[in-house]
């Protein structure tokens, strides 16, 4: 908190900032640099491949950063402190005001930043009852809070937010206190698993099915498609023509992965074997992967097919046995570390 507030920076809003940065961002999912973060993102032109539009990250068991249109805000959950909005300077905070809100008699009560929320307070109605309890920044819910049924005075939800949407780790009860959902939420919704995306539609960070429809993602200067970014995926289903400028696949490190479709003609300029040096496919570090099939023509173009590490992998598929293929046509094919059984 000192260095906060004498050098206007501290070293976890510098790794949540890192985290957010494209080169990084694969980073934000390994554990040992937080305990989660969930996250929108969308394929670019970046290096990763990938650029985050919004999402939390739970730094450490008091400390949840938050990244959105408004920018990024750090805060500590314990202390009830907000630590960093922007570089905006915080000196002028005042705590334990009062601040009408609007002509229907709302109020905050808490902090407050030049006449408006900023930080940890309580939302109340025209009625007294309170709405919401947790950090705000000027008209918006962000980091972490509860909100309330009002009328009858018992939390709704109480977890992280995102932007005022329920967001990362929370727990959501009806009108009698019961628990009706404890666990991961990505915008405002906990049914988040099955994604299927059309052109550039942002997807998140906890899917576990992914299915890319036909002729997608084939916008130029997207060169990388880097899985690192879906941990919990389990399933991949590449529809026809997708990635056409893509010319790096990296498939590494997916302890859940179970199951990779590519339809035919993805991630190739051309319906030619022509060959590449520059393109690559690196499927590795997959001990749940049992089926990898490939459609005729993907990958025409690659000179580089690793598949290392993948021990559970039962069908490899490329191609068509009726008609030419191409598949890795000029490729050395390397297949490492595969355990075959002899009886």
């Amino acid at each position: 908190m000192e260095r906060i507030r004498k050098e206007n920076q501290s070293p976890v809003f510098n790794q949540f900032k890192r985290k957010c940065s494209p080169v990084a961002f694969a980073d934000s999912m390994v554990p040992e640099h937080s305990q989660h973060s969930i996250f929108t993102f969308k394929h670019d032109k970046s290096v990763t491949g990938f650029h985050v539009v919004k999402g939390v990250s739970r730094v450490d068991d008091c400390m949840i950063a938050e990244s959105g249109d408004k920018g990024v805000v750090v805060v500590d959950v314990d202390k009830r402190r907000l630590l960093k909005v922007n570089e905006d300077d915080l000196s002028g905070m005042k705590h334990n005001e009062i601040v009408d809100l609007n002509e229907d008699g709302d109020r905050w009560e808490g902090d407050v930043l030049n006449g408006k929320p900023c930080g940890w307070g309580m939302l109340y109605n025209k009625d007294n009852f309170v709405m919401y309890e947790g950090f705000r920044v000027d008209d918006t819910n962000v980091c972490y809070g509860r909100s309330y049924y009002a009328d009858v005075s018992r939390i709704e939800y109480e977890g992280e937010i995102c932007e005022g949407l329920r967001w990362g780790e929370g727990t959501q009860y009806d009108r009698n206190g019961d628990v009706v959902y404890e666990g991961k939420w990505w915008n405002d919704v906990h049914d988040y698993k099955v994604v299927t995306i059309n052109c550039y539609d942002p997807f998140h960070s906890l899917i576990e099915q992914l299915v890319v429809s036909d002729y997608n993602c084939n916008r130029e200067g997207t060169t990388v498609f880097d899985l690192s970014v879906m941990p919990s995926l389990k399933s991949l289903e590449v529809g026809n023509r997708c990635f056409t400028y893509v010319e790096e696949v990296k498939i590494i490190g997916m302890k859940e992965l179970e199951s990779v479709v590519i339809k035919g003609k993805c991630f190739a300029r051309y319906e030619i074997c022509e060959s590449n040096p520059n393109h690559h496919f690196y499927l590795k570090n997959c001990p749940k992967l049992k089926s990898l099939k490939i459609g005729s023509l993907s990958f025409a173009d690659y000179t580089v097919c690793e598949i290392e590490n993948v021990n559970a992998l039962e069908v490899i598929e490329m191609g068509n046995l009726n008609k030419e293929s191409c598949n890795f046509y000029d490729a050395s094919l390397e297949l490492k570390s595969i355990l075959i059984q002899i009886e």
